[in-house]
């Protein structure tokens, strides 16, 4: 992983190079065209924990980068993060530079728009090689790319979990009905996760002569469980099948290693835990689709160029994917900063205090409701995260009492979501829970007030 310090270097040497990025002057044009940027403080690089009293003094540090309404907490990270203050402050720039100059994009950062540099740098913060990695518009541009990019026959099967999100199932829908594809749900442990052969288990018993690959979310969505993706992939690779992970929880939240995973294919969202923009997403096609099955470039500008030269092995599928018409170049150079934040905190000390976070939020509701409420969320290492999934009623399968828990505990100044899924495979009936993320911007203290409103509401 590269070194936090040295994130973005790249790309901030060409900026600087070409005269790209000019604070003043952007700050400036902001103030004339009535923007307020002026009065954007631009946020100091992070101290090291040696240079502030304590831990907590250093997160305080931390949640002070955020804009977030201090009349609510924000614990709906599963849907959309916050960009900090310094994200913002580009993002402006950006977008007012490309308002002013619609060309300078290109004519300051070449024909590419800087994006081999970002490339380069996401590349080295995410474990692979700069072939093998683009930048999309969310989780779901990206895996409806790989998943309708590869080819797949009537009869072929795609094993999946569950509980895997409609931005997956949507494509592979598409795939069984148009092409005669096999879906195959796999039933993963909800309540009684124990270690990763149960995940292994599963996945092997039900492959067949018939599968082609396997689809699965890295953290689950509905309830927040870490699936074991490194084992999960090396089955895939010695059954001879096909890898595809939806991350779209993972970046920004956990510490992420491509290589190390073993992956085929990720595709993972910017602006989620990562904190950038909307729409923005990034993607990893392991190996640049050297020895991967017959790829179709469709969601792609550059396809007529490019189609020949994958036919004599000359590959770089990413650089294909990376550019599908008009771009968000704002948005994207907005989320490199983002990354480059995450990179001076430390990622693997981020994943270390959001986990250590969900922990303490799972542990805090058991020590509240005991047996009367039901955690569908494992706390254990190496399967929590930021997100929890809770249901503090005894019936799980009433919708109206959790979506009145919801709306009660907004009045109440907690922002969380609920989620609904099937606890076994074959049940018939939905299980219902609050579903809460906890990120770097959060504190005990925060934990400890929404365990009591949602005992006070119950």
């Amino acid at each position: 992983m590269a070194e936090g310090n040295d994130t973005g270097k790249g790309l901030d040497r060409t900026l600087s190079r070409r005269n790209f990025f000019k604070v003043s002057g952007m700050a400036a044009a902001g103030a004339a065209f009535g923007l307020g940027l002026s009065s954007v403080s631009h946020a100091a690089k992070p101290p090291t924990v040696s240079t502030v009293s304590n831990d907590t003094d250093y997160w305080q540090w931390v949640q002070d980068q955020f804009v977030l309404d201090p009349d609510i907490v924000y614990m709906n990270l599963g849907t959309t993060g916050s960009m900090p203050l310094r994200v913002l402050e580009k993002y402006n720039d950006y977008n007012i530079l490309n308002a002013r100059h619609p060309r300078t994009f290109e004519s300051e950062l070449g024909a590419t728009f800087g994006l081999e540099d970002q490339r380069a740098t996401l590349a080295a913060q995410f474990g692979c090689n700069t072939d093998e990695i683009c930048l999309t518009r969310n989780t779901t541009d990206g895996l409806d790319a790989v998943v309708n990019g590869l080819e797949f026959n009537e009869g072929d099967e795609i094993l999946i979990t569950h509980h895997e999100h409609i931005g997956a199932l949507s494509p592979l829908n598409v795939l069984q009905d148009r092409y005669g594809v096999i879906l195959t749900e796999v039933e993963i442990p909800v309540l009684n996760v124990t270690d990763k052969d149960q995940f292994v288990n599963a996945f092997e018993d039900k492959i067949s002569d018939n599968t082609k690959a396997i689809l699965f979310s890295h953290i689950t969505y509905k309830t927040g469980t870490r699936l074991p993706a490194k084992a999960l992939c090396k089955l895939a690779r010695k059954k001879g099948l096909i890898s595809i992970v939806d991350g779209a929880h993972a970046p920004g939240m956990i510490e992420l290693d491509f290589h190390d995973i073993g992956c085929d294919f990720y595709a993972a969202a910017g602006h989620k835990w990562q904190c950038g923009p909307g729409a923005t997403g990034i993607l990893y096609l392991r190996n640049g689709g050297r020895d991967l099955p017959t790829f179709w470039t469709q969601n792609s500008s550059l396809y007529t160029y490019t189609a020949q030269s994958y036919a004599r092995g000359e590959y770089d599928i990413a650089y294909s994917l990376q550019y599908r018409g008009q771009l968000n170049i704002p948005a994207h150079l907005a989320m490199l900063e983002s990354c480059a934040l995450w990179e001076e905190i430390g990622r693997g000390r981020i994943e270390e205090y959001v986990c250590g976070l969900g922990s303490y939020l799972k542990q805090r509701l058991r020590d509240k409701f005991g047996s009367t409420g039901t955690l569908f969320s494992p706390d254990l290492p190496g399967f929590t995260t930021g997100l929890t999934a809770f249901n503090p009623f005894a019936e799980i399968t009433d919708a109206d009492l959790i979506t009145t828990m919801v709306d009660s505990l907004h009045e109440k100044g907690y922002q969380v979501r609920y989620t609904n899924f099937r606890v076994k495979l074959k049940d018939a009936k939905d299980a219902y829970a609050l579903r809460i993320s906890t990120h770097l911007f959060h504190n005990r203290q925060q934990i400890d007030g929404l365990v009591d409103a949602i005992y006070d509401v119950l």
